[in-house]
């Protein structure tokens, strides 16, 4: 059983999630103790103290860039809900789910308290990249330090010295990738030594790269991934965006009840519901997308899927009442659904139902002088 978690770790991850929910990098970044990450990126880098010395200035000086690693330039928010707090042994952690036009991901934030007693952010871990933020920034330092002829080479040893030799092919893949030769640079990337090669790091740009270029290699790349890890909680998030496991609904089933078993998630139940709607198992759909609101009212996929049901069983009166609830959740902003083209959907836009519903919007917007009404598109 897991032990009670500080009210102040959970004050601190609400306000991680109105952060990442409102677009706030700074808000983000004052909350990470950037000592601490200092400490875990800079331990055992085999790199002159003149470029230690140098890195821990401007980290504080500027901070590390949380908040834009995480919302990306733009500041835009995100799709987020805090799922859980919880302590490993005597460590807090929190973790997020985050949909963004990349689509489904996890993110955990390892917490803990400054010099000063104050809950903080100490690392983080995205699910989709494998590795700890403290990880990456490792690798990042070690190769910028050898550009800069900082590296203490007698030092080197093993894993360290393989990256420090290959710094030339690994940046000529960069520029590669910068300039779309996404061929090239998997070629580049398999002339690699192989210990290097089956870093997780690098396996996972390969197949990030391969996703767009060719299903059968990708396909051989996620089954040498799976191979070398297992237990990765990133290879049930592939499964879900794999197309070559489309129609594979026992193969997409047993990856979200293993992801649901990590992340206690009720997007899930929405993922689960959708498969079986693509099966024609219209009462499963229901049932599994209706628990997906019962857990997490919030959530809107689970309300646009379920008047996609409504109007194929032609219950029109359930698809308009689906409508309000959506309205309701809109919070007044413009609502705009589009319904997929169809004998159903033509027929619900012309039901007695939908037209009620129509004319009620316009008479209110009419009256209230809000926005004007958006009915639901037919592509």
């Amino acid at each position: 059983m897991s032990s009670p978690v500080d009210p102040a770790f959970l004050s601190l991850a609400r306000e991680v999630e109105a952060a990442l929910r409102d677009g706030d990098p700074a808000a983000l970044d004052a909350r990470l103790d950037g000592e601490q990450l200092l400490q875990r990126v800079t331990r055992g880098l085999p790199v002159s103290n003149t470029f230690i010395e140098a890195l821990a200035d401007e980290v504080r000086a500027h901070g590390w860039p949380l908040g834009r690693r995480l919302l990306g330039s733009g500041g835009k928010g995100l799709h987020v809900r805090l799922l859980q707090v919880r302590m490993r042994g005597r460590t807090p952690f929190a973790l997020f789910r985050i949909l963004s036009d990349a689509g489904l991901n996890y993110v955990e934030f390892e917490l803990g308290r400054n010099t000063r007693n104050e809950a903080v952010i100490v690392d983080l871990f995205p699910y989709l990249e494998g590795e700890r933020l403290s990880e990456t920034m490792w690798r990042v330092y070690l190769l910028a330090a050898a550009e800069r002829g900082q590296c203490l080479t007698r030092k080197l040893r093993g894993l360290e010295r393989l990256w420090v030799e290959q710094l030339p092919r690994w940046r000529r893949i960069e520029r590669l990738l910068g300039a779309g030769q996404g061929r090239e640079a998997v070629d580049e990337m398999d002339r690699l030594p192989p210990r290097l090669r089956g870093e997780k790091f690098v396996q996972l740009k390969r197949l990030e790269v391969l996703a767009s270029l060719d299903e059968a290699e990708y396909a051989l790349g996620l089954l040498a991934f799976e191979k070398a890890f297992p237990k990765e909680p990133l290879l049930d998030l592939f499964a879900l965006d794999n197309p070559l496991l489309r129609g594979e609904s026992a193969v997409m089933m047993a990856a979200i009840d293993r992801l649901d078993r990590r992340v206690a998630d009720p997007y899930l139940h929405y993922l689960r519901g959708r498969m079986m709607h693509g099966q024609d198992e219209l009462e499963g759909a229901k049932r599994f997308l209706q628990k997906a609101l019962e857990e997490d009212p919030g959530l809107w996929e689970p309300r646009v899927e379920l008047l996609s049901v409504a109007i194929e069983e032609a219950d029109h009166a359930g698809a308009v009442h689906i409508l309000e609830e959506m309205e309701r959740g809109a919070g007044g902003r413009q609502m705009r659904v589009r319904i997929q083209e169809g004998p159903e959907a033509r027929a619900f836009l012309e039901s007695a139902e939908y037209k009620a519903w129509l004319e009620r919007q316009r008479a209110r917007e009419g009256r209230d002088g809000g926005s004007e009404v958006a009915e639901p598109a037919v592509p």
